[in-house]
């Protein structure tokens, strides 16, 4: 039996999320652990989300935030749907969570690890019974780099690459070239003791420094086709739509115009499905 981890960062918590992810259909031959490593109580969340939903229209973007928000989830409500939850301090999210989890957990008896934040939005119940077969990576990212890296590579500028820690799956083999941890070495800012956030997109700049260890470990061990992607939208596949600091109607104004075809690209697939 093989078998999958899920290890969330808990900040957001909206119950569609931790739902979406329990009610995967699993492949045979497979067993799926899932784990919320959790930075802040949910109760933070609660009063923060009420005070952007009310603000909310009905565009695209805003319906699927209000279809994830339609309850920030508790504890007890994450643990009932088969999560294991913890409370670790809030020293970096991203691969910092996974680290937290990693010193707690055994990673080697697990074949595959999905690492993600809580604050995204999974479309389809199939997405596990279609990605665990798969052996072809040791990286399988949500989606390639963001526009300003395509256009280094429409220049014939070296081929960039996007790990953000956002949704990635992991196999066992990577981890054990990680030497069953990430490098975070580069990051400076911690967050302990502090609960609350902004929507600027400029408080967590220094965590984009969290894969840079890991991008050079790649590049330098010739892994890079080994690294594969879901989708060449920037935070849009057919199986996810990443959250921007917790809302998909989040968007930089530099991704906006690649992740709208991404988004376009989504409702004309389970459009035909549908119909189908």
């Amino acid at each position: 039996m093989k078998k999958l981890a899920v290890i969330a960062g808990g900040w957001h918590f909206p119950i569609a999320f931790f739902e979406q992810i329990s009610n995967q259909k699993i492949p045979s031959g497979w067993e799926v652990d899932m784990f919320v490593v959790s930075h802040r109580d949910p109760s933070y969340a609660v009063e923060e989300k009420e005070e952007v939903l009310k603000n909310f229209g009905y565009t695209r973007r805003e319906l699927y935030d209000r279809i994830m928000y339609r309850k920030v989830a508790t504890v007890s409500e994450i643990e009932a749907l088969g999560w294991k939850y913890s409370l670790e301090p809030n020293t970096m999210g991203d691969f910092g969570n996974t680290n937290q989890w990693l010193e707690k957990n055994d990673y080697k008896q697990y074949d595959k690890l999905l690492i993600t934040h809580d604050d995204n939005f999974i479309l389809t119940d199939e997405m596990f019974a279609d990605i665990l077969p798969q052996e072809d990576w040791l990286i399988l990212t949500n989606s390639t780099g963001n526009a300003q890296c395509r256009l280094r590579q429409w220049l014939k500028l070296p081929k960039p690459f996007g790990l953000r820690g956002s949704f990635e799956f992991f196999t066992r083999e990577m981890v054990d070239k990680l030497g069953g941890s990430f490098d975070l070495s580069r990051t400076t800012l911690t967050r302990e003791g502090q609960f609350t956030a902004t929507l600027d997109m400029n408080e967590l700049t220094d965590w984009n420094q969290n894969d840079k260890p890991l991008r050079d470990l790649i590049i330098n061990n010739n892994l890079l086709p080994r690294v594969k992607s879901l989708s060449p939208f920037y935070r849009v596949s057919r199986y996810c739509l990443e959250g921007e600091r917790g809302y998909i109607f989040k968007t930089e104004w530099s991704n906006t115009k690649e992740e709208e075809k991404g988004l376009d690209m989504v409702e004309k697939y389970y459009g035909k499905k549908n119909r189908a």
